[in-house]
């Protein structure tokens, strides 16, 4: 939970020193920026999950781990090297695609371009930080997001406040802090890396991940394009109200990656019980971790209906966006119930490898309920968004809740 909060809290943290400048155009910019940037970076998190669900499952045999971390290292530099090839083209389309006003445009654009010249930084640290949740590890996922994270903060400061960069401020401090996640992380793994008795292993491993993540990936690129869908359509409304929205994501990806603690912790106990055949654990680790995630939702509501308000200043001053903010509060507040059970049951699935129920979670979330209800309740603007953004969080978790009794009866079988 603690290596998770520290993702979202450098984000919030982002948004705290944007959104206290006297031009809400920066937060806006970034706030677009930012998730088109997730929606891409992000459509690859398979690299990620899919290591941490081989890993944990060959977690006791070290040249087959080897093999499995090597093959997702080759295949982070490949696609990290074509995004920075194609990071022109793709920018300008996405931009486009999303039709923001044209005084945060060029802000947008400038800060993807800047992002994108570190992709496969990035998508390095998405392989490394599976690699120690896969192992078990997490105690070490906490120290490189803690540190990355507190440097992140101080170079955004520094950027933004003294050198006046603004928002390619912020993406230069991003930038630099996960170069710095990487080296540190690669030195933990080193000798993973270089075992060379692993290279056999890596070729058959690299078929098995492949097939693995070609589910993960449609998944968590309808997964994103909701959220970017969602962020659009603010985007359309005007500049406060994207940031806006920006602040109550980013507040939800907060909670969520809190959440998520317990379906990181599922990932690799599920994967690692069945390693061990040892199957009869599974559904107490399925119930404790389920019961932890309900008992930490009502405790972050709880939290948002009392001081809502506080957390709000603590993000911005501007007086547009928080008019709008305290209107949408009320989303704000139950959001925690909304969405713990979907986080809990992909940490679930993640470790049971069955990355084809959760793309058809979300085929079914996006495509038969997000999208109608954001159409059909269009005429209540931003509250229809959200109340189609609740029923995005439910039904994932209602298809994922539907499916899990036969899949954990037949392992247990």
């Amino acid at each position: 939970m603690l290596s998770n909060v520290s993702v979202p809290l450098l984000a919030l943290v982002d948004t705290a020193i944007l959104g206290h400048l006297a031009d809400s155009r920066y937060l806006a910019a970034v706030a677009m920026g930012s998730s088109l940037l997730v929606m891409v970076m992000w459509s690859f998190s398979f690299l990620r999950m899919g290591s941490t669900a081989l890993i944990a499952r060959y977690y006791n045999q070290p040249i087959e781990v080897s093999g499995i971390l090597q093959s997702a290292l080759l295949l982070a530099v490949i696609i990290g090297g074509v995004l920075m090839l194609l990071a022109p083209w793709l920018i300008e389309f996405m931009v486009h695609l999303v039709g923001a006003a044209p005084d945060i445009t060029p802000l947008a654009s400038e800060y993807l371009n800047i992002r994108f010249y570190f992709a496969p930084v990035t998508l390095l640290n998405y392989v490394v930080l599976g690699y120690f949740i896969g192992k078990g590890l997490t105690h070490i996922n906490l120290v490189l997001l803690v540190s990355t994270n507190l440097l992140n903060g101080l170079l955004n400061y520094v950027f933004v406040y003294k050198l006046n960069w603004f928002s390619a401020g912020v993406a230069w401090g991003t930038n630099f802090a996960e170069l710095f996640q990487l080296c540190l992380g690669l030195f933990f793994i080193k000798e993973a890396i270089i075992q060379k008795q692993a290279w056999p292993s890596m070729r058959q491993r690299f078929k098995q991940f492949m097939n693995l993540n070609t589910q993960l990936f449609i998944r968590t690129f309808l997964l994103l394009f909701a959220f970017a869908f969602f962020m659009a359509q603010g985007a359309q409304h005007s500049a406060a109200l994207l940031s806006a929205n920006a602040i109550l994501i980013n507040l939800l990806m907060f909670m969520s990656n809190a959440l998520d603690g317990f379906a990181v912790a599922s990932e690799s106990m599920v994967g690692q019980s069945l390693a061990d055949k040892k199957t009869k654990r599974l559904k107490p680790i399925i119930l404790a971790s389920g019961l932890w995630s309900l008992i930490t939702a009502i405790i972050f509501t709880i939290i948002l209906a009392v001081a809502h308000d506080s957390i709000f200043s603590l993000l911005t001053n501007q007086a547009d966006v928080l008019a709008l903010l305290n209107v949408l509060a009320i989303w704000l507040i139950f959001l925690p119930m909304a969405g713990f059970a979907s986080y809990w049951l992909d940490g679930i699935y993640i470790g049971l490898a069955n990355a084809k129920q959760m793309k058809n979670s979300l085929v079914f979330a996006v495509i038969l309920i997000f999208l109608p209800l954001s159409y059909v309740f269009s005429f209540w603007e931003f509250h229809g968004l959200w109340l189609a953004m609740y029923g995005f969080l439910i039904s994932r978790a209602f298809w994922l809740m539907c499916k899990l009794p036969e899949i954990v009866h037949n392992f247990a079988n």
